[in-house]
């Protein structure tokens, strides 16, 4: 597990001899990724932003405070959604757990929970069976749950979640795609900094600047449409 959790952090290796810019600033192809546009479904007058993670992720784990609070910071046009990404298939429980909350109304409320149970408590929760016991204290029914997990919706919503991350090309988590169209992540602000001769030295400083690099892109978006 602890191997698999290694390899899975190797993010983009999308950068280029551009000089790196502050996340106040930042250059397309240095501090984020340009893409070719996905499909969005924010509607009119919305930026949409989505999160692609991994509950065995650490660093999604790392990342989910720092985040949380910068969602809720965000303007009404801004509408955020998570994408769960499976990069091999034995984890594909992970996005049926996320996907099964999704439909109980519980994902929100028990995602902090989950992350805590994996990463804490190192119960990796890789079976339904597992992810049962483990909500059951949270007021979650196991049968319900099961169904939830079996369902129909979430086996749809399970190969939507591939093909979208697939599209996008995702190849490392946490990322961040903006408006179906810019990439950030820590990685690559962690990579930016260390070109600029302004090394991160805690994990946090990375996540500070991949949000700061999405607030600015945020509102290069804003302005475009003003």
């Amino acid at each position: 597990m602890k191997k698999l959790l290694g390899a899975v952090l190797i993010s983009f290796g999308f950068l280029s001899g551009v000089a790196s810019a502050s996340p106040e600033a930042p250059v397309s192809g240095t501090d984020y990724l340009t893409i070719a546009q996905q499909p969005t479904s924010a509607g009119p007058g919305k930026i949409e932003v989505t999160e692609f993670f991994w509950y065995g992720c650490p660093h999604c784990n790392a990342l989910e405070p720092t985040l949380e609070k910068w969602v809720k910071a965000q303007g009404k046009d801004v509408v955020f959604k998570r994408v769960p990404v499976a990069f091999q298939d034995r984890f594909e429980p992970h996005t049926r757990m996320f996907f099964a909350l999704t439909a109980l109304g519980r994902e929100a409320e028990l995602t902090p929970k989950v992350f805590n149970e994996i990463h804490v408590k190192h119960n990796y929760l890789l079976t339904p069976q597992q992810q049962a016991d483990f909500l059951a204290q949270f007021g979650i029914d196991k049968q319900k749950y099961m169904d939830a997990y079996n369902g129909f919706s979430t086996a749809t919503s399970v190969k939507t979640a591939n093909k979208t991350w697939q599209d996008y090309k995702i190849d490392g988590v946490p990322t961040i795609a903006i408006q179906g169209k810019y990439l950030v992540s820590p990685a690559t602000s962690g990579d930016a900094l260390q070109k600029a001769g302004k090394p991160a030295t805690s994990e946090q400083q990375t996540f500070d600047a991949a949000l700061k690099t999405a607030d600015s892109i945020i509102n290069q978006i804003r302005a475009k449409k003003m």
